[in-house]
């Protein structure tokens, strides 16, 4: 058993074919704004990247010129580094000696202060040990040389000069 559908007529062609015309003619009446303003931004947008691009393009472009021209004038550029640098440790080194020098300087006239503060106190407690010794000397040569009738009077004579200066 073969079922056959029945043959299309014209009404069945009619009725999609209107349904058809009516949603292009929608499709032609209601979107041509919308469209032409989705290409019109597109182009606008395109034309801004492709600007972009060439703005990045020469950016790229100087910025490889500027290294190019950086490599080329590097050895000079190390070479005035090196002499920079060279001039700034010679006048260091400069002020490094001059600061050296006056603080010798210093130190020598400091060391032949305290040593002649040193020899002067030396001299003097040479001095003093040399009376003291004088004086002990002395002491036990009066002590050996004085008698008893010489001590009376000493003591006599002094008492006499006490009196008579009051």
């Amino acid at each position: 058993m073969t079922e056959h559908a029945a043959p299309p007529g014209i009404g069945s062609l009619v009725l999609p074919a209107i349904n058809f015309l009516l949603f292009a003619g929608l499709m032609i009446w209601k979107l041509p704004a919308p469209v032409r303003e989705f290409f019109r931004e597109r182009t606008a947008r395109l034309r801004e990247a492709l600007a972009a691009g060439k703005r990045a393009l020469a950016e790229a472009e100087e910025t490889r010129a500027a290294l190019e021209r950086d490599v080329r004038e590097l050895p000079a550029t190390i070479a005035h580094l090196k002499a920079d640098i060279r001039a700034t440790a010679d006048r260091e080194r400069a002020n490094l000696l001059g600061v050296a020098v006056r603080a010798a300087d210093r130190i020598r006239s400091d060391a032949r202060l305290l040593a002649e503060h040193e020899i002067a106190a030396a001299r003097d407690g040479l001095r003093t040990e040399v009376v003291e010794e004088a004086i002990r000397q002395a002491t036990v040569l009066v002590r050996d040389a004085i008698r008893v009738g010489d001590q009376e009077r000493l003591v006599i004579d002094f008492v006499q000069s006490a009196g008579s200066a009051a």
